[in-house]
């Protein structure tokens, strides 16, 4: 019997290569924050959805919509209050978009605050 494993051999260039160098320290870290970041998307996506689900109506809904673009679209689907949710969070939570989602957080919480005013809420058409 021949051992076919005595042909094999290895080397290993220990000349460092400054294009490639990697820290496994950076690995774990990145690795770990991509993990935080999964599971911080994860415990801020169902609250948004309930707080949706549970406060608001399909009207509101696809006024947000509307406000961010896509509500024609929506429309022309026929999408359950569900499947609205589903892509506002989506959308929301998406970081390409966290400069529009502020700011029509921001819009909204003025209207509220005209609203609850005694003088400015007769002029708020919300």
């Amino acid at each position: 019997m021949s051992d076919d494993n005595a042909n094999i051999t290895f080397s290993f260039d220990e000349t460092p290569n400054n294009n490639n160098v990697w820290d496994s320290d950076d690995v774990i870290a990145e690795l770990l924050d991509e993990a935080i970041n999964s599971q911080l998307d994860t415990d801020i996506y169902i609250p948004h959805m309930i707080n949706y689900s549970e406060n608001s109506t399909i009207k509101e809904l696809l006024m947000i919509c509307d406000y961010y673009g896509f509500a024609k679209e929506l429309k022309s689907n026929k999408c359950s209050k569900g499947q609205i949710i589903q892509i506002l969070v989506d959308f929301e939570m998406n970081p390409r978009n966290n400069e529009v989602v502020y700011k029509r957080r921001s819009l909204w919480f003025y209207i509220n605050e005209l609203k609850r005013d005694k003088f400015t809420k007769k002029f708020i058409l919300w």
